[in-house]
């Protein structure tokens, strides 16, 4: 199931890009969670599909422009890890740095999510 699992984070990455949170969510589980660092404004964990979703609209309140270009997908059976490239664009200027996505995955669905980055560089694009 490990290469199925590497084709839901990659539809996941393929929605959320294109802006199509519907999509995002139809890669989720309805109790999926989701852990951001929470020195960031939209940081914090997530449960729920909606919830979750809420926390990806929310992005555009404090960045003008966000994006994640994965590099690699790194099959780990019930797990993907995704590395990449991530910019952003905030009152504070522009930035960009290395991130990586561990999701957990279980019936073809991602049933958590974790964000590890340098959140340093990301609050200084906001300014703080």
């Amino acid at each position: 199931m490990s290469a199925e699992n590497v084709e839901v984070a990659r539809a996941a990455y393929e929605a959320f890009r294109s802006g199509d949170l519907e999509g995002v969510g139809k890669q989720f589980a309805d109790n999926v969670e989701w852990e951001a660092p929470d020195t960031l404004p939209n940081g914090g964990i997530f449960r729920g599909r909606d919830a979750v979703l809420g926390s990806f609209a929310d992005i555009p309140k404090y960045w003008s422009k966000f994006s994640v270009d994965p590099d690699e997908y790194i099959d780990a059976g019930d797990h993907v890890v995704v590395r990449g490239v991530q910019s952003a664009t905030g009152p504070g200027g522009s930035t960009q740095s290395r991130y990586l996505h561990l999701f957990t995955l279980s019936n073809g669905k991602v049933t958590r999510g974790e964000y590890i980055a340098d959140t340093v560089k990301g609050k200084e694009s906001l300014g703080s």
